[in-house]
């Protein structure tokens, strides 16, 4: 199993139209149900999923908070059984998750 982990970096303020960014951009799966997104609380935790044409599966969790200056922090951990699709799909959130939706 390989790992991979990317620090938030973004310019977008809300949790949740930064987890619906990264779901558009990298076309996967949200696992978490829907009600438990639900409220302001000022953190946000989500599972992700995507399987590749390839047939290889990928697990990202995002995991985020707002801090006091409004800015978002936090992680988003990238598992899957092969390393190369673990860091392509780092490199695309890398990518992906600095600008606005």
């Amino acid at each position: 199993m390989f790992c991979f982990q990317v620090a938030v970096n973004t310019v977008i303020r809300d949790e949740k139209e930064f987890l619906n960014h990264i779901i558009k951009s990298t076309n996967m799966k949200c696992l978490t149900a829907p009600s438990a997104l639900d409220g302001e609380c000022g953190f946000l935790a989500a599972n992700l999923y995507a399987k590749s044409v390839f047939g290889e599966d990928a697990l990202v969790n995002v995991s985020i908070e707002k801090q006091t200056d409004g800015k978002l922090s936090g992680y988003i951990r990238i598992r899957s059984k092969t390393q190369g699709i673990a860091l392509s799909l780092g490199d695309k959130i890398t990518l992906k998750q600095k600008g606005g939706s």
